[in-house]
């Protein structure tokens, strides 16, 4: 009971959190600002959504055949139409709970496809991720390259505040006793689980040896260049699809590079902070192209448009994958997860 009063919580808060942002942001507007608000929704050219949508279907298609790659080395060779079902299932999963549609992706491509094993899958989808994951903080980084000039005097008056209340033999004292800690925290966690006759701390080592391989798999592919290359395309697709939905509003039409990066990330960490970014996603992009003199009405209109056109195509998608994959597989024998 206590355990699914903890996942209804998990999935409930953010939600909570999403709808009361929603409802804060539009009781601030005033009769003028919704007014424009729905003007730019009436006059937006959705020739250019519909190119966003496109964009983010072929970023889905290229992620579902890039997995293949880190499978290869452990032996699976999985269908595209699973891998692709998997991905699309996966994203719809995590707009009811963060984090959650990638295991769910694994859970439902493990089920169908014949000696594959979750642990391993779920390697691969982790050492994906790290991939994605240096590519975003290349994109932040080049951010704040563009931005060097305005961030350079923010982060002195950051480092200056923080030399006057912390001295440096204080700091460095302080990092060394947690590095300390963290590593004989791990040598101990080690030595635990690998020498316990526990049931479960034996099922959480196949768990963690499962996953270990499966983010090596990584580093012995033989087509290394060809998952980069798959990785590229699908970053830029990604920033594709977020930025011609720009056109569709005569106000964003002209938002510099700086502008839309700057938008991009921002709107990327709001997903993270409330699952699909419901009612957050609007207002990071609204607040972050108004330091770039765009009116606050036309980038919160950019910021649903946007989000509205992904997450429906998510949606449409997942849910026609949660339909389509047992079809798929209808002369394949389930696997019990």
């Amino acid at each position: 009971m206590k355990g699914r009063i903890i996942d209804a919580l998990k999935i409930l808060v953010p939600l909570g959190i999403g709808v009361f942002v929603i409802w804060y942001q539009y009781s601030k507007l005033s009769e003028q600002q919704v007014s424009e608000i729905t003007t730019s929704f009436r006059n937006a050219n959705y020739f250019w959504v519909l190119m966003s949508v496109m964009f983010g279907l072929l970023s889905h298609l290229s992620r579902a055949y890039r997995w293949k790659y880190p499978m290869e080395p452990l032996g699976y060779k999985t269908r595209f139409v699973n891998n692709f079902l998997g991905v699309m299932i996966g994203y719809v999963a995590n707009i009811i709970l963060p984090r959650f549609g990638e295991v769910w992706r694994c859970v439902m491509v493990s089920r169908y496809e014949k000696d594959t094993s979750f642990e391993k899958l779920f390697g691969t989808v982790v050492a994906e991720r790290v991939a994605d994951m240096i590519v975003l903080l290349l994109i932040i980084a080049t951010v704040i390259l563009i931005q060097l000039d305005q961030l350079k005097e923010m982060v002195t008056d950051l480092i200056s505040n923080y030399s006057e209340t912390h001295s440096p033999t204080d700091t460095a004292i302080k990092l060394a006793v947690l590095v300390v800690i963290g590593t004989i925290g791990l040598v101990v966690g080690r030595k635990i689980l690998m020498r316990s006759s526990n049931p479960l701390l034996i099922k959480v080592r196949g768990l963690v040896n499962g996953l270990i391989d499966g983010v090596m798999s990584i580093l012995k592919m033989k087509r290394k260049w060809a998952f980069i290359a798959h990785t590229a395309f699908i970053w830029g697709m990604y920033l594709a699809m977020y930025y011609v939905p720009f056109l569709a509003l005569p106000e964003t039409s002209s938002a510099s590079v700086s502008a839309v990066l700057a938008s991009f990330v921002m709107a990327s960490f709001s997903i993270v902070l409330v699952q699909g970014g419901i009612g957050v996603y609007p207002v990071a992009v609204a607040q972050t192209l108004l330091l770039y003199d765009i009116p606050y009405e036309a980038g919160f209109a950019m910021g649903w448009i946007i989000w509205v056109a992904q997450t429906l195509m998510i949606v449409t998608f997942g849910v026609a994958s949660l339909l389509l994959m047992p079809l798929v597989n209808s002369k394949t024998i389930e696997r019990p997860n």
